[in-house]
């Protein structure tokens, strides 16, 4: 390939590119638009997009949320997150997990899976594929 056609090719690749970011932008509008739930912790620390059936689309972490330390921050995130989630199901907020009796509990025990039996041999007249 010559100079000429590379330019041409990465102009190709260019527009390729463009296309795509501009779809990509359309759809992301779209999903912004439609019915989504928006949380923000208390502190504003963090926001959170979920849209139907609590999927959620987007985490936002606002500059004072890196003054936070780590399990401060998880937890603001994790709360916002399950708020979230719950508004975008229309369910009643997600309480915190935490020790319960419920988790203290074993879990039930299930049956093993049940085995299938060999198949039948065909020809008991080999034992192996190298007596053929």
């Amino acid at each position: 390939m010559n100079n000429a056609q590379l330019i041409e090719e990465l102009r190709w690749q260019l527009k390729q590119i463009e296309d795509r970011k501009a779809e990509n932008q359309r759809l992301l509008a779209g999903i912004a638009g439609s019915d989504h739930t928006t949380v923000v912790s208390p502190d504003r620390s963090v926001t959170v997009l979920a849209g139907p059936g609590g999927v959620v689309s987007e985490v936002r972490l606002a500059p004072e949320a890196l003054r936070f330390d780590a399990v401060a921050l998880s937890r603001t995130i994790t709360a916002a997150i399950r708020e979230a989630v719950a508004a975008g199901r229309g369910a009643a907020p997600v309480p915190p997990a935490g020790p319960s009796p419920a988790s203290r509990q074993a879990p039930p025990r299930q049956a093993p899976p049940q085995r299938r039996p060999a198949p039948a041999d065909d020809d008991p007249s080999y034992d192996t594929v190298f007596d053929v």
